[in-house]
């Protein structure tokens, strides 16, 4: 849905901003926090979990969700850490077509694409956005750092077997191996996107529930067996949702815009990870999370899809909507942008895209 400057302003400005906190146990409404696609915004079904008094979808499709986001006293990782494993991507039946001159794990590019911009995120304005947000330790605040290689490493696994309609405990048990396989310390600061290829995709997605991606938080009442505290996310191959998970939403062509899908998914879930790694998760009375608003859209949820109805581009001529960035290897990603709390005067906006609100004031 298009929608004029002033009536985005003034959804914006009659925000309510809410500065609380959650308590008790949310063991029990516990689920992933997904990212709906073009189509699904609104459905119920993929609403994270609710926080406190303001349950609700936002107004309309490619319209932001107003409301600052408040820290719920959880971690955020400070200097994130992002792990790309490519789970049976060359396995046999993963590919049901090849690509002349492209490898027959690869065929669309899509892995060289979410890798290469991974790599090329880091010290971006649009990474940026997040550095307002913070960790309280010992009565200190802690704000998230924008270092200029946040690309942790690259795994194609081969080894483990996937299949078709994997589910959410096979994802986390993937994510356990990849701490494992690269080594990794220091969760709090790490993340693992799990990718799946074209023929074998995680069951919700398959099922056409409606979403393009999802992360999530391990721990032992959602992924029994499964190391606790890994920060991991669901990545299957939107392709096979084509526009209603952003193909060709920013841009044209049979590379760049055909694969314009993967940088933003990926993008939502990687700074909603940085925000929010503890996922929302209230555990025995300890709040897990980080930043979100009062009804638990974090800060990819409030800017999801901005100014784009499925199938028709050009929403970057509405300002916070989906645009291309230049990354730091002076190549353009389609994303889209991000909440900041700091934006139209404090009241908030999407940021980070080339097309912010103007600066006033």
């Amino acid at each position: 849905m298009r929608t004029t400057l002033i009536t985005l302003i003034s959804l914006a400005a009659a925000a309510f901003l809410w500065t609380g906190s959650a308590s008790g146990d949310s063991t029990a409404l516990h689920h992933p926090l997904y990212m709906p696609d073009a189509k699904n915004v609104g459905n119920p079904a993929l609403q994270p979990p609710p926080i406190c008094c303001l349950p609700g979808p936002p107004f309309a499709a490619g319209v932001p969700y107003p409301g600052n986001m408040a820290y719920f006293g959880g971690h955020v990782q400070v200097t994130p850490a992002i792990y790309l494993v490519f789970w049976g991507w060359g396995q046999p039946g993963a590919f049901d077509h090849t690509t002349p001159g492209a490898p027959a794990n690869d065929p669309d590019g899509a892995a060289q694409r979410m890798t290469a911009f991974v790599k090329a995120l880091g010290g971006t304005k649009w990474a940026g956005v997040s550095t307002q947000y913070y960790e309280t330790v010992n009565g200190q605040n802690i704000y998230i750092e924008n270092p200029s290689n946040v690309f942790g490493g690259v795994w194609y696994d081969n080894t483990n077997a996937i299949h078709d309609n994997v589910s959410g405990l096979e994802l986390a048990q993937e994510a356990q191996r990849a701490v494992a396989h690269f080594g990794v310390t220091d969760l709090r600061n790490a993340q693992f996107v799990i990718a799946q290829p074209q023929k074998y995709n995680e069951a919700g997605f398959n099922s056409g529930a409606g979403y393009c991606a999802w992360h999530d938080y391990t721990q032992p009442q959602y992924y029994p067996g499964v190391q606790p505290g890994i920060s991991f996310t669901n990545m299957p191959y939107v392709l096979n949702s084509g526009t209603g998970c952003g193909q060709n939403s920013v841009n044209t062509g049979y590379y760049t815009g055909r694969l314009d899908g993967f940088t933003i998914v990926v993008g939502h879930e990687i700074e909603e990870t940085i925000t929010d790694p503890g996922a929302e998760d209230v555990i025995n009375g300890q709040n897990l999370g980080g930043w979100y608003d009062v009804s638990g859209w974090e800060n990819g949820d409030k800017c999801a899809w901005v100014g784009y109805t499925e199938g028709i581009t050009s929403p970057s001529t509405v300002p916070g909507g989906l645009n291309n960035i230049t990354g730091n290897d002076g190549k353009p990603y389609a994303v889209q942008s991000l909440w900041s709390n700091n934006s139209a005067a404090g009241a908030g906006y999407c940021a980070g895209n080339n097309n912010d609100l103007p600066v006033t004031g």
